[in-house]
């Protein structure tokens, strides 16, 4: 019995110093993983705010040259003209390049498909608002000489005064139908005729962005 004990003495002083060695072995592993941290941050600023590109056209202002686009164009005749008057503002906050102008027709017909014959556009900017009288004071600019309306199936630079945030632009549209010569028979109108024809005209904008900036400071 005696001999019993001494044994279960050695071998727990043994489990002792296994266990202790272990410990130590941790302690001198756990000591790698230990850094240094330090940071810095700003503790005011930073704000970052992007800008918008818009474009919006409305009819005129000015009473007695209100219809714009939405008023109808009726017993338009050969050698008759119509002026409406648009103002295309770019309400953005960043500043516009260029503007192209674009007309869809909901029906094809001469007054769309002929580019002689069929509707003619010119249209002229002024540097404030146009009169009910097809005034602008101090005098208007060309911002794109007479096309015809076959021709606006493709995009159509227009030669505009600013495009830069805030800026609006007071258009005259002239819109004419070339005068020529037809003859109708016992009522039966000529082959390729612009009589009796009617179409209505979607007339869309283009604005593209100013040229990127790099800046520093």
């Amino acid at each position: 019995m005696i001999r019993s004990i001494k044994l279960k003495t050695q071998a727990t002083r043994l489990l002792v110093i296994t266990t202790a060695a272990l410990g130590a072995v941790g302690l001198i592993s756990s000591s790698v993983y230990a850094s240094l941290i330090a940071t810095a941050s700003n503790t005011s600023g930073g704000s970052i705010t992007s800008g918008t590109l818009k474009l919006t056209q409305a009819p005129s202002t000015v009473v007695g040259i209100t219809g714009g686009f939405a008023t109808a164009i009726t017993a338009l005749a050969p050698g008759d003209t119509v002026k409406r008057y648009v103002d295309l503002t770019n309400t953005g906050t960043l500043d516009g390049d260029t503007v192209t102008l674009e007309s869809v027709a909901s029906v094809a017909n001469a007054l769309t498909t002929d580019g002689t014959a069929g509707l003619q556009v010119t249209i002229n900017e002024c540097a404030v608002a146009w009169t009910n009288a097809s005034v602008c004071t101090p005098g208007a600019t060309s911002v794109l000489a007479q096309t015809s309306l076959l021709a606006f199936a493709s995009a159509q630079t227009l030669n505009l005064s600013s495009v830069v945030a805030g800026a609006i632009n007071h258009l005259q549209f002239v819109i004419t139908l070339p005068a020529g010569s037809e003859v109708t028979v016992n009522g039966v109108l000529p082959a390729g005729t612009v009589q009796g024809l009617s179409t209505s005209l979607t007339w869309t904008f283009t604005e593209t962005l100013r040229t990127n900036t790099t800046t520093n400071n």
